[in-house]
């Protein structure tokens, strides 16, 4: 009894897991065939004053329009280089589509021109590039990169230090140069120094505010920066001043070894050189026979030949 009351239950939740999967994959599929907006023009070389014939296919919503123009450098000012005195408003029909008709007339700006198709929503507009004959044309200019705010200019003062000669920390001086180039005062500046090796060094040295910069005027700081310890090589002092959005930095650097621990080094290899030296010509010297040994019994046949009278007297 109890298996009979649980088989309607299990049947109800398999068919209650198919209708979900299959609708589920029903809207996805929906979803992933649903079209692109796309724009089709039956010339892409046209002259001025000619009639040309727009349709486009997958765009929404049915019902609201779409707006049709000719814009000069790609639109890339949007519509200051659109010929909005020109423009051709087409309804979007069922499944999508519109059909439009425009006459070309030159657009505000030179070419390369486009024809650029925008919904009510103005979001992602559909451009297709337009040759037009007896319109202007030139060179689109590469864009101008915005100018930094602030001015920096750095150089380090490293002087002349024993500790550091072997190997002791390193004080150095950065001066750092400030100028507002902005027409901007900044009543708020962050100074941050960092410290150590290649261009964007990590260890943090200072952080502190910077007085009110107004325009025009220029700042320059005195930072005491230490190196660490036993550094040799080439070091790098970054600074970077923040206003606002804009991050602004420079980097300097100096180059640093423990001299008197090179010199003190050598000093003692030498020394070592030396006195090894010295140990091996004292052997040398000990195994030399002394002056006069051949000379004494014992050194062959000089010492075992029978000896003259004369020599007898002379040694007596």
């Amino acid at each position: 009894m109890k298996a009979w009351r649980s088989t309607p239950a299990l049947l109800g939740a398999i068919v209650w897991a198919t209708a979900s999967l299959v609708g589920w994959g029903s809207l996805g599929g929906s979803a992933a065939a649903a079209p692109a907006a796309a724009v089709h023009v039956d010339t892409q070389i046209a002259e001025i004053g000619q009639l040309i014939h727009i349709t486009g296919s997958g765009w929404s919503p049915v019902g609201q329009t779409v707006q049709i123009e000719l814009c000069g450098r790609n639109a890339q000012d949007l519509s200051t280089d659109c010929d909005q005195a020109n423009q051709y408003s087409a309804a979007i029909r069922p499944g999508g589509i519109f059909y439009g008709a425009l006459t070309v007339r030159a657009p505000p700006t030179p070419c390369p021109c486009v024809l650029q198709v925008t919904n009510q929503q103005g979001l992602s507009p559909v451009e297709v590039p337009m040759r037009i004959i007896g319109a202007p044309s030139a060179p689109i200019p590469a864009p101008v990169a915005p100018k930094a705010p602030v001015a920096l200019s750095a150089k380090l003062l490293t002087p002349t230090s024993v500790s550091a000669w072997f190997g002791g920390p390193e004080a150095t001086t950065l001066v750092l140069r400030l100028t507002n180039v902005s027409s901007i005062a900044y009543g708020s500046l962050a100074l941050t120094v960092n410290v150590g090796k290649g261009s964007h060094p990590s260890s943090f040295a200072v952080g502190r505010p910077v007085a009110p910069l107004a325009v025009g005027a220029t700042h320059v700081l005195r930072i005491p920066v230490t190196l660490p310890a036993f550094t040799a090589g080439h070091y790098s002092v970054r600074a970077q001043v923040i206003t606002g959005n804009w991050k602004v930095a420079t980097v300097v650097g100096t180059t640093t070894y423990p001299w008197g621990l090179f010199v003190v080094g050598a000093i003692a290899l030498l020394a070592a050189v030396l006195l090894m030296w010295r140990r091996l010509r004292r052997r040398r010297e000990g195994r030399r026979p002394p002056p006069g040994a051949g000379d004494g019994p014992g050194d062959g046949e000089t010492s075992s030949r029978p000896r003259g009278p004369e020599e007898v007297v002379a040694r007596t």
